[in-house]
């Protein structure tokens, strides 16, 4: 057996097991490094504010920019971004068939879309699409690989690596805009879900804006849950 060693954007060092044996093929990973959002609702909401969402490409900036617009942020957590992250805890063939796929966050993105607890906000998307036209129509099918910059439905993918695929997307009638994450971990073998929207946690206390955010993660929740269902199904399918 080897092992790839490679450093999270949290700091810690996760080792992946895999076989050179013939029913075990190596790990062809193109791209070894990890994003920057972090498998944390801290990171995620960093990345955000850092990179606007997604609109400025985070690996095309300097040391310089970035540190600049740290400092730019506003450090009270009231006129920061909503942030949040879920986490659930997958089989052990479940991660071992992640380990070894040559692109996880392909199989996290086919498995978060496409499984039954996304179909009714799917039918909702493209249903709007086909009568306002809001993105393409080649947007409206479940990619098999989820390409930087290429869009499904209303995400646009903003960050891929091995482990972690982030999506933003825009509402410009609610003038909202925000981005999905979705991960894996396969030293804790968990599935992620995460959320950041352009919303400051301030403005979102009372009542209605509290009850708002708890009607969220519910549903954040729910799709994370059928996220791990489907991919024990992919696992299954592919024979492993």
């Amino acid at each position: 057996p080897h092992q790839l060693a490679f450093r999270s954007s949290v700091g810690r060092q996760i080792l992946i097991r895999h076989s050179s044996s013939s029913s075990s093929p190596p790990i062809t990973w193109s791209n070894k490094v990890v994003i920057p959002g972090g498998f944390n609702a801290d990171g995620l909401r960093e990345w955000a504010m850092t990179t606007d969402f997604g609109a400025d490409g985070y690996e095309k900036m300097t040391g310089q920019e970035i540190r600049r617009r740290r400092r730019e942020a506003s450090d009270d957590p009231k006129d920061q971004p909503y942030a949040d992250l879920f986490s659930k805890r997958v089989s052990d063939e479940c991660s071992q068939y992640l380990a070894q796929h040559p692109s996880p966050t392909d199989v996290l993105g086919r498995a978060f879309f496409g499984s039954r607890s996304f179909v009714g906000e799917k039918l909702v998307l493209s249903s709007l699409n086909a009568l306002l036209s809001l993105y393409p129509e080649h947007a409206t099918s479940l990619p098999k690989h989820f390409k930087l910059n290429e869009q499904y439905l209303q995400w646009k993918v903003t960050m891929k690596a091995p482990l972690e695929l982030i999506c933003s997307y825009q509402i410009g009638g609610l003038n909202l805009k925000g981005c999905t994450m979705i991960a894996f971990d396969p030293s804790v073998r968990k599935a992620f879900h995460g959320n950041c929207f352009d919303v400051a946690e301030g403005k979102i206390r009372g009542f209605l804006p509290e009850k708002g955010i708890q009607m969220h993660k519910a549903y954040a929740r729910f799709l994370l849950d059928g996220m791990a269902d489907e991919l024990e199904k992919m696992r299954h399918a592919d024979g492993k």
